[in-house]
């Protein structure tokens, strides 16, 4: 009879299914009565080239239940015509799963930066995601995602167009949010030589 010592131990990595699924059974019974539906990630989801972490869904990505659609989409499209990549190749996802919002002047709703609470029930989650996904690269847009996977020590401004450890072990590559361009068009020819850097330290690594 085999005994205890003989036997293997294997550990198993949770899927990103699996992920989800615990990640919808804790986060249903937080907001009762509010309308804060879960975004989550979609695409290659077993070892893509690349995963792309925004900062939260917005309004489009709330009513379609998918990250990167509508604006957020096109943003999405430049990148991966700069990048020379395909949406089917990668996993996109983003920090916060839920659509941090505000009251503005005029009485509309209008989108926000997620803030601690968000940030603190939402990272763990993350950091589990990326465990399931493995991708051989991260990619963050804006400053959520970087410094939540940099333990705050960066920022944008000064990390951008470089490759940095993450928390996760995985090598990250810090972005500007495309959205910023739209504020800061000075920020447009950077944005596009960081991804044209990227793009080229992928091609570098293909087939390595």
């Amino acid at each position: 009879m085999e005994s205890y010592r003989q036997r293997k131990v294997v550990k198993t990595v949770p899927t990103v299914q699996t992920v989800y699924q615990a990640m919808q059974a804790f986060f249903k019974p937080l907001w009762p009565g509010e309308d804060k539906p879960l975004v989550l990630g979609e695409g290659k989801d077993m070892r893509p080239v690349l995963m792309l972490v925004g900062e939260a869904p917005g309004e489009t990505e709330v009513i379609k239940r998918r990250p990167f659609v509508g604006k957020a989409g096109k943003n999405l499209d430049e990148f991966l015509t700069l990048a020379r990549l395909n949406r089917e190749d990668i996993f996109v996802s983003n920090a916060v799963k839920i659509r941090p919002t505000e009251i503005g002047p005029t009485g509309r709703t209008r989108n926000r930066a997620p803030n601690k609470e968000e940030l603190s029930l939402f990272i763990p989650w993350l950091m589990k995601e990326i465990k399931a996904v493995n991708p051989r690269y991260l990619v963050t847009l804006g400053n959520v995602p970087l410094k939540a996977l940099t333990e705050n020590k960066n920022t944008v401004s000064h990390c951008h167009g470089q490759w940095l450890e993450s928390q996760t072990g995985v090598p990250l590559f810090a972005l500007y949010h495309p959205a910023s361009i739209i504020y800061r068009r000075a920020l447009a020819p950077v944005y596009e030589q960081d991804v044209l850097t990227l793009a080229e330290a992928l091609q570098d690594t293909k087939g390595a």
